[in-house]
């Protein structure tokens, strides 16, 4: 059985459930049962949000973070790591807050707190984390049937790159004085990707740099790995393809709306059609390619702000955490 170690508090994975449970301020049903297209044979997902006791909190040893449990499939995060998925404008995570109130398993006073102010977590970035998501399996797709080009590749691996820093941006506000710029995306004569940058900073705390460049380094690495993952059976890169547009569908309309609709009610029946294989693979990456176009043009119109208000989130993490331990601790 699995133990977990806190700073000398070693729990066994069954205790440590407990403690989950019992500190969870929010708990969501997610996936496809949330999107509104599950299956006899999908599996009912969970994501829940956790304060941990004080004693917890206080250890010398790295902070806690998730930990994911099966039957049911469950994750459990820290509020402050779903604060920084959410800041981040994580798709799958944005989604927790947006879910219809029949889909929610548990809400708290903190837990409604969060969903009350979701808002703050919606900006123009959410363009490159939608679109950064259906590229993933638009390339997980072509991969899968092996018509993926070197030009995807290099496109992919460009567009990953700048998701990734407007994702560092948003942590480390520093960044927007400097410059960090892809200039050229190409493959060297062993066929492995190289990235020609352009890099300047003034003053940023050697942590946050080092955090760049390893992030950086382990997407190209990544990268090179590719071409020998994603061998998927047909069905599931038809599900890919559901998920792929589900995800542009979702993304133009947030920023043309400002709201996340996950319940996809509306386009239940295209997007099964999808799933079931009713689309050729041509018609369905013709899709794909107009949706990315009205992805670009949403956000050029959205109302939605640049980025979001990062001081305005760290209060919301300050009130939540301070009233609660104010309340929960003896």
């Amino acid at each position: 059985m699995l133990k977990l170690d806190f700073g000398g508090i070693i729990i066994k994975n069954t205790q440590f459930l407990n403690i989950l449970q019992e500190n969870t301020i929010y708990h969501i049903i997610s996936g496809s049962t949330a999107y509104g297209l599950a299956t006899e044979k999908s599996d009912i997902d969970e994501k829940a949000f956790v304060i941990l006791p004080i004693e917890y909190i206080l250890q010398l040893d790295k902070d806690w973070e998730t930990e994911t449990f099966h039957s049911p499939d469950i994750e459990f995060h820290s509020l402050k790591k779903a604060l920084l998925l959410l800041r981040a404008q994580n798709p799958t995570m944005l989604e927790t807050l947006f879910v219809l109130d029949s889909f929610i398993i548990k809400q708290t006073e903190y837990g409604k707190k969060l969903r009350d102010n979701r808002h703050l977590f919606l900006s123009k970035q959410c363009f490159h984390t939608f679109g950064g998501y259906a590229r993933d399996q638009l390339m997980l797709i072509k991969n899968g049937l092996k018509r993926t080009s070197k030009q995807d590749y290099n496109s992919h691996l460009e567009n990953t790159l700048n998701t990734m820093h407007t994702e560092k941006k948003s942590k480390y506000p520093l960044l927007e004085k400097g410059e960090l710029k892809i200039n050229q995306v190409y493959r060297n004569n062993l066929g492995k990707v190289n990235v020609d940058y352009t890099v300047n900073f003034n003053n940023i705390p050697i942590t946050q740099l080092n955090s760049v460049v390893s992030e950086l380094s382990g997407t190209i690495k990544n990268s090179n790995k590719r071409n020998n993952r994603d061998r998927k059976p047909t069905d599931k890169l038809f599900k890919h393809a559901m998920h792929l547009i589900r995800l542009l569908l979702m993304g133009i309309e947030l920023l043309e709306s400002g709201n996340l609709t996950v319940y996809r009610e509306k386009n239940r029946d295209f997007l099964l059609s999808v799933r079931n294989q009713n689309f050729t693979w041509q018609e369905i990456f013709d899709i794909t390619d107009d949706l990315f176009i009205q992805l670009a043009s949403a956000k050029t119109n959205s109302q939605l702000p640049e980025k979001v208000n990062s001081n305005q989130i760290d209060k919301l993490y300050l009130d939540i955490a301070r009233d609660y331990y104010d309340n929960n601790t003896i």
